[in-house]
């Protein structure tokens, strides 16, 4: 998975026995509050809307339609996984059978596999910090990430990459989506 814009994912339960982890609502109502603002500028002006009117209309309605939603569904004991614009998401769908655990992984952009530098950062970034004296300004080429994943008999999908800061909260999250499911939650690099 990409880096989105900077819009994290929420976490919402719906029902006892569902969560539903997905872009928030309020980004695809201001998304639709600024297509809303676009058009009515346009209807405005009387004009016909140029090339770039046309083209900007198009990203915001895409940003708008796109949706990115992981939902763990106790009662047909299933995740499903939606990406993509609304009208046409590709669907992935994993039976919690077949779910070894979830995992979260740290990801230090900037060090090199295999080093102590990188075993370092990596331990750091799963306390939610960084390897070095904090209180020194370095330079921004290490970047501290903690990704969830859900591990499979012979496949991972990544559910969502986080700032290392976030680390309470992607423990929170994690902890309830393998509760949902039955499964065990790890920490740390694969075994």
């Amino acid at each position: 998975m990409s880096d989105r814009m900077s819009i994290p994912l929420v976490l919402r339960s719906p029902g006892p026995d569902r969560l539903v982890f997905g872009i928030p609502l309020w980004y695809r109502a201001v998304m639709f509050g600024i297509l809303a603002i676009i058009m009515a500028a346009l209807f405005q002006t009387g004009g016909n809307p140029g090339g770039l009117a046309c083209a900007l209309m198009v990203i915001v309605a895409a940003g708008a339609l796109y949706e990115e939603q992981w939902t763990f569904d106790a009662t047909r004991d299933r995740v499903t996984y939606r990406t993509g614009l609304t009208i046409a998401a590709r669907t992935t769908v994993i039976d919690f059978a077949a779910i070894e655990r979830f995992r979260i992984a740290p990801h230090v952009e900037g060090t090199i596999p295999g080093t102590e530098d990188e075993r370092a950062e990596n331990a750091a970034a799963l306390k939610g910090g960084r390897g070095d004296d904090a209180r020194v300004r370095r330079s921004g080429h290490k970047k501290h990430f903690l990704a969830l994943v859900i591990e499979c008999d012979g496949a991972s999908y990544l559910v969502d990459r986080v700032p290392a800061r976030n680390a309470a909260r992607m423990r929170e999250i994690s902890a309830r989506m393998a509760g949902i499911c039955g499964k065990p939650l790890v920490t740390g690099d694969a075994e």
